[in-house]
């Protein structure tokens, strides 16, 4: 939390404050990582899917309060690991590549204030779910 509470005071001084219904611009994105555990929970690992959770719903209360302001708030679960290599797990979709979750975090940070993602599961092709 006191992150993204930084981040926001931040983007607020380098972009002001003028609200997108006001002409003003898109002035950032934040991004939480999760994972499964914030959307269900499996038996002895309720204080993990609970701190899951707690990051999901601070996700979308950035995004409520901030979004009209200019600033993306943008949740994604990650589930399955993530290898930042170039080998044949992350090349067969056995893993995700840091390569592809990066340009996938660059395409988020890119959308246009019009539509904003703002929650994305990503897993590796091959996962079976």
């Amino acid at each position: 939390m006191a992150f993204s509470q930084e981040a926001i005071k931040l983007i607020f001084e380098h972009h002001g404050r003028k609200a997108l219904a006001d002409g003003g611009e898109k002035k950032g994105t934040i991004i939480f990582t999760g994972t499964m555990g914030s959307l269900r929970t499996n038996p002895r690992f309720a204080s993990y899917g609970g701190s899951r959770s707690a990051v999901r719903s601070l996700a979308q209360a950035v995004a409520k309060e901030y979004s009209p302001l200019g600033i993306q708030g943008v949740h994604v679960i990650a589930n399955g690991g993530i290898k930042d290599e170039d080998s044949e797990a992350t090349r067969s979709g056995k893993m995700m590549s840091a390569d592809a979750v990066g340009k996938t975090y660059l395409w988020l940070a890119e959308q246009e204030p019009t539509l904003w993602t703002h929650e994305l599961d990503i897993r590796p092709a091959q996962e079976k779910f």
